[in-house]
């Protein structure tokens, strides 16, 4: 991630935390990365289908990212694939655009964090928080996607195991030759 520039300092809000401000300025992060989408090339879609679930899905993702969580639960992976990887795709959003804009999202994170004053090193601590979760939401994404694809492959042998010891035994991810 691109460290965005300085912005003047302001009074930091000693009882705040990132996650606290992140929450708390919601909106502000939306308005941010609205700005920031606006001028990339795939940004031709109506702007209440551009933010779709993004106001649903941040304040989940900023809680899961404050209590230290590694993943998105489940009701957050189905609201992300469902509700965003899907319309992004009906909306004909090329594929990078839809890993860009979570990027997107983080850079306007950065910026809400950076004009509350909150130090540089919380909010960097702060956003590799959110980039774990954030990977995994580009994932999820993905997958809604790419919805009627792996739909079509259910069935045969091509599911996504949660655990590789969940393998019969004797078989192995590869083959020998």
């Amino acid at each position: 991630m691109t460290t965005p520039p300085a912005f003047p300092a302001v009074p930091p809000d000693a009882a705040a935390s990132p996650f606290d401000v992140l929450l708390g300025e919601v909106d502000r992060v939306l308005g941010e990365w609205r700005q920031l989408v606006a001028t990339e090339p795939w940004n031709r879609i109506p702007h209440s289908r551009l933010i779709d679930s993004f106001p649903e899905i941040l304040p989940k993702l900023f809680r899961l990212a404050r209590a230290g969580e590694t993943e998105l639960g489940a009701e957050v992976r189905e609201l992300v694939a469902a509700a965003h990887g899907t319309r992004r795709r009906r909306d004909g959003l090329p594929l990078r655009a839809v890993a860009d804009e979570w990027t997107l999202v983080q850079l306007a994170c950065w910026t809400v964090l950076r004009r509350h004053g909150i130090a540089e090193d919380a909010a960097r601590a702060a956003l590799a928080r959110l980039d774990v979760l954030i990977d995994d939401a580009i994932g999820v994404t993905l997958r809604g996607y790419y919805a009627p694809e792996l739909d079509e492959l259910r069935g045969r042998g091509l599911e996504r195991r949660a655990n590789p010891d969940d393998r019969r035994s004797g078989e192995s991810n590869r083959r020998d030759d």
